[in-house]
């Protein structure tokens, strides 16, 4: 799991604890990333099931004589109830997130030295009749990693623009060119997937976009 995804995960889980919706980016993310929208949907089963224990109706111990049970109904969490079982998942899910970390990279000795994937333009975008063409640095990646990339728009389309192959040691800065059939005009992102599918970088264009 990327630092970027560990990032979302805290602020996704945290905004459905305290039940507010998700802004765009956030959501955007949840939609395309596997891992992150079972983290969400795991946040959102612990949600629920606190909401049916407030509303539960249980049978009464002691029934009328005339057969009929009776019905009580049990008081809603109070507000410091509510903080300290949302305090209560918060842990649960950090001890979670933690142990998966660090099952991750024990079994794998290199990834514990890669750092962040980062992506950046690295030059003005060059307009084609076929698209467009985006100079960008990328550093963090995986020594013999395959990594695509892709460009973005203010509506959340994404287009391939190409792949690389790291080669050299691990987080070796990486200069390339993006090829898009995006026109310049409406490119607002660069991402980068790695051969999982999993969106491990993300940065806005800059403000030179080209001619």
């Amino acid at each position: 799991m990327s630092d970027f995804c560990t990032t979302v995960r805290g602020e996704v889980t945290e905004l459905l604890l305290l039940g507010k919706p998700l802004p765009v980016p956030l959501a955007r993310h949840v939609a395309s990333c596997e891992g992150c929208a079972e983290e969400a949907e795991g946040v959102r089963r612990v949600v629920r099931t606190f909401e049916r224990a407030e509303s539960v109706r249980i049978p009464s111990a002691l029934p009328e004589s005339g057969g009929a049970s009776a019905v009580v109904s049990v008081r809603p969490l109070g507000r410091v109830r509510r903080r300290m079982a949302v305090g209560i998942v918060c842990v649960v899910l950090a001890a979670c997130a933690v142990f998966a970390t660090v099952m991750a990279t024990s079994g794998d000795d290199t990834r514990t030295h890669v750092a962040a994937v980062h992506v950046a333009q690295d030059g003005a975008m060059v307009s084609h009749p076929w698209g467009t063409e985006i100079p960008v640095s990328l550093s963090g990646l995986r020594a013999s990693g395959t990594y695509r990339l892709m460009t973005g728009n203010a509506r959340g389309d994404r287009v391939q623009a190409g792949s690389v192959r790291a080669s050299g040691r691990d987080g070796a800065p990486l200069h390339v060119r993006m090829t898009t059939a995006m026109h310049k005009d409406t490119i607002t992102t660069l991402y980068v997937q790695d051969a999982d599918g999993h969106f491990v970088a993300q940065a806005p264009v800059g403000p030179h976009r080209g001619t």
